[in-house]
């Protein structure tokens, strides 16, 4: 069983320009070796596509659900690859906006049929202002932010259920965001076990997912 919502707000339009250092010493250039030791992090994420989300704030489920995260966006890049869209990067503040989401949403459960997802009932938060509290992108000259939103149930609780429903099922927006050529940024933290939807209150396997995205020119 699933519940699910898309977001995208796009401010202006603009390229992240990317600059890469490479040092002579090195074997390898920065690119290639980022692009290893993404390889090396997506090859240990996979074995956590189809596992659910543990409860819990010790560090052992920390650590747990952190691997989730990664294989969240790790699927990301993967859809991304498929369209020939470079991966993206990952940003600790983007991460801290969909934690605080996801966390929200699982304890509120307002995530019922109808109600807008991305918009916190009680604080009034949206995904704008919740990347923006967060410190993405100050004084920017341009940016733009999205955010994904999901949560199942029943085996429906996992990060591969959560991609390919925003890439190939949802009709909302979400695909269009994953495959974005203008977003950069990408935040997965946003995972937590529970269903964000009532219906789902007490089930078996389920989890919630938010995915913020973002692009910086500062």
């Amino acid at each position: 069983m699933t519940s699910n919502r898309a977001r995208l707000t796009i401010t202006a339009t603009a390229a992240v320009a990317a600059s890469i250092l490479t040092l002579a010493a090195a074997p390898l250039s920065a690119a290639a070796n980022a692009s290893t030791t993404a390889a090396a992090e997506c090859g240990t994420a996979a074995q956590y596509y189809d596992k659910v989300p543990v409860s819990g704030t010790g560090s052992l489920a920390k650590q747990y659900n952190f691997r989730l995260s990664q294989a969240v966006h790790c699927l990301i890049d993967a859809e991304r690859a498929k369209a020939g869209l470079p991966p993206l990067t990952r940003v600790g503040k983007l991460d801290a906006a969909s934690a605080d989401h996801a966390r929200a949403a699982v304890s509120l459960k307002w995530w019922k049929p109808g109600a807008d997802s991305h918009r916190n009932p009680q604080t009034g938060s949206t995904p704008s202002s919740r990347i923006r509290g967060a410190d993405y992108c100050p004084n920017p000259r341009s940016w733009a932010v999205a955010e994904t939103t999901y949560n199942g149930w029943g085996g429906a609780g996992t990060p591969r259920a959560a991609v390919h429903w925003w890439v190939y099922v949802s009709k909302a927006g979400h695909r269009e965001i994953i495959l974005s050529k203008s977003l950069t940024d990408v935040g997965t933290l946003g995972v937590v076990a529970g269903a964000a939807d009532p219906a789902g209150a007490g089930a078996s396997k389920a989890g919630t997912y938010v995915a913020t995205f973002g692009r910086c020119r500062q």
